[in-house]
């Protein structure tokens, strides 16, 4: 039978709170109804680490995903080159508010605000006030349901361009990095643990 001074914790898979009990560091605690780790400090300390690791190199691509040309568009003999911020600024001057406005935030606002908040609740989110915590990690989980909005865009503008006969459409010199910058931000969510930042640090 546990001690009842013993630290709860809410099983990550089938949600039971149960007391966590002292166990070695080689050790292992599983949750008693689905059988799932729940993992040590260690290993959580060590996955924050891979997750600001993760996001700080997203945020090192940033700049060039969303500066350089993504795409190289050829139509009649005119050739015009567009980064991802130079197209959602062109489209809101063209008249195409919504559309411009639409991937300037999913494109370019939204992504840098989630990635400078995981690096933040990774590298010193224990050391924040409780409330900016929340109010962080609760910003990041909202940035990302808006996260494939912008791929989506992209596909239906290459498929209205592919339309034409006469236009030639390939990837410019940002494409790799905007994708590179995509994956490490999907990678630093999902190697972020977020009962960490409720622990006392050691």
């Amino acid at each position: 039978m546990t001690s009842p001074g013993l630290p709860l914790a809410a099983c990550s898979c089938c949600g039971l709170v149960q007391r966590i009990p002292h166990v070695e560091p080689t050790q292992r605690v599983r949750c008693v109804r689905c059988h799932t780790s729940f993992g040590n400090r260690r290993e959580k300390l060590r996955s924050n680490r891979r997750t600001a690791a993760l996001a700080l190199g997203a945020l090192a691509l940033y700049p060039v995903a969303v500066g350089l040309p993504i795409m190289r568009v050829e139509r009649l003999g005119a050739v015009h080159e567009a980064s991802v911020l130079s197209g959602g600024v062109g489209l809101v001057t063209d008249g195409q508010v919504l559309v411009g406005v639409v991937v300037l935030l999913c494109s370019v606002v939204l992504p840098l605000g989630k990635l400078a908040g995981l690096f933040l609740l990774a590298g010193a989110g224990t050391g924040l006030a409780p409330r900016l915590r929340a109010w962080t990690w609760h910003l990041v989980e909202w940035t990302g349901r808006w996260g494939m909005l912008d791929v989506l865009l992209v596909a239906v503008l290459v498929a209205v361009l592919k339309l034409g006969q006469l236009v030639d459409l390939t990837a410019g010199p940002a494409a790799l990095a905007f994708t590179a910058c995509v994956l490490l931000n999907l990678a630093a969510s999902a190697s972020f643990d977020p009962h960490s930042l409720w622990r006392d640090p050691a």
